[in-house]
């Protein structure tokens, strides 16, 4: 991974043609372009991490008062990894200058993406049976499970449950990271979203499916086997696209 400062940044964007109008990960300022040509290989890492990929990731970490915003796409050779680091601020995250970039081979992407999670959650102390339930109910159960053990009780008991579920219970006393993964391909510009939070007994994968929540309890080692299979299944979707399309 190299760093990059701005103006180094905005001719290889600016090289590879794409609007970056929107993107999080767009130049910061003006920067007038520079009379030599950027390096061919950061260009196309540049281009494939800023949406030219068969398969994309946008990854955004955090955990105590910095973050990492991240974009990495795939085709079946090379990968490119964009990342930015943010702090919070009064109006929201703020972006910090300056943009590691990387090239790295296609087989590397579970890799990457787990080097920008915070470390933490090695074990997994928690069941690891999901607990499914709608939003509204996990949210009351997360609300109330320390302050009014009796309502988030209640609450668990009109869902089916006996008892408050102990990853529940976790994400209620307090999270110190989380990071959410978005998967795109070319096909499909939102194949699948995960959130992941860092509770005191570990890792704890949040899935939306419809209008219901699935709470997974997660290792490190998991959440890399989670993210393995994500990233197959999206590159299943991505080759069924590119032959539909030929």
């Amino acid at each position: 991974m190299r760093t990059l400062d701005e103006a180094v940044w905005a001719d290889l964007v600016r090289a590879t043609g794409l609007d970056v109008s929107t993107s999080p990960l767009r130049p910061l300022g003006d920067h007038p372009a520079h009379s030599e040509p950027p390096e061919p290989a950061l260009v196309e890492a540049t281009a494939l991490a800023l949406g030219r990929a068969d398969v994309g990731l946008t990854l955004m970490s955090g955990a105590g008062d910095r973050g990492v915003l991240a974009q990495i796409g795939s085709d079946r050779h090379v990968l490119g990894v964009a990342a930015r680091a943010i702090v919070p601020a009064v109006s929201g995250p703020v972006a910090v200058p300056g943009v590691r970039l990387g090239a790295h081979p296609a087989s590397s992407v579970v890799d990457q993406v787990m080097r920008l999670v915070p470390p933490g959650g090695g074990a997994r102390e928690l069941p690891r049976a999901p607990v499914s339930l709608d939003q509204e109910t996990a949210l009351v159960i997360t609300r109330t499970a320390v302050d009014d053990a009796d309502a988030a009780l209640a609450a668990a008991r009109r869902a089916g449950l006996d008892v408050v579920p102990p990853v529940l219970q976790a994400l209620a006393r307090g999270t110190s990271a989380s990071v959410t993964l978005t998967v795109s391909t070319s096909g499909e510009p939102l194949h699948a979203v995960r959130q992941w939070l860092l509770t005191d007994l570990g890792w704890v994968s949040l899935t939306i499916r419809g209008r219901r929540v699935v709470h997974t309890a997660r290792s490190r080692s998991e959440l890399a086997a989670s993210t393995t299979s994500l990233v197959a299944g999206a590159w299943d979707a991505a080759l069924a696209a590119r032959e539909r399309a030929s």
